[in-house]
């Protein structure tokens, strides 16, 4: 969000405001079942922010990479994951197909405004949500669309 303010880039901005809704909805979950503390997510989100702002204040261009970065290297556990295991519990078609259209268009954006920091990280994003897609569809098929894992046989 930072670099979507200082890039003066606020469709990037809008964007990153409905993911920090997203991910805000998920953490507050997780610390109402207690997988999380509240301490913990504090810090890890205020760390998060603070290292935004830092890069910010280098350079731009830091700020930029530091997000291609993060935003590419995001979905790598979930790929290593859909990767490593024959059956995705919960794993859902639909998001992994929105995100791989999601990213084709945030890329497409990217180049039409000529914004590299824009596009760069859905050349990872795009092809990790497809192959996790694909997964899933392999494991609901061989297993079922399950959401319960001790519904799912051992392996």
């Amino acid at each position: 969000m930072v670099y979507g303010f200082a890039a003066e880039t606020y469709l990037v901005v809008l964007a990153n405001v409905m993911t920090i809704c997203g991910f805000g909805v998920v953490v507050v979950k997780q610390i109402k079942l207690g997988a999380v503390t509240f301490r913990k997510a504090f810090v890890v989100e205020a760390g998060v922010i603070a290292l935004a702002i830092l890069a910010l204040v280098v350079s731009q261009d830091i700020l930029g990479v530091l997000a291609v970065v993060v935003g590419g290297t995001g979905i790598v556990p979930q790929v290593v994951r859909a990767a490593r295991t024959s059956h995705l519990v919960g794993v859902s078609v639909v998001t992994f197909a929105m995100v791989a259209t999601m990213s084709v268009s945030w890329g497409i954006y990217g180049l039409m405004v000529d914004d590299l920091f824009v596009a760069l990280p859905n050349v990872v994003i795009v092809p990790s949500s497809l192959f996790i897609m694909f997964r899933a569809i392999q494991s609901h098929r061989r297993y079922g669309n399950t959401t319960v894992a001790t519904e799912v046989p051992a392996r």
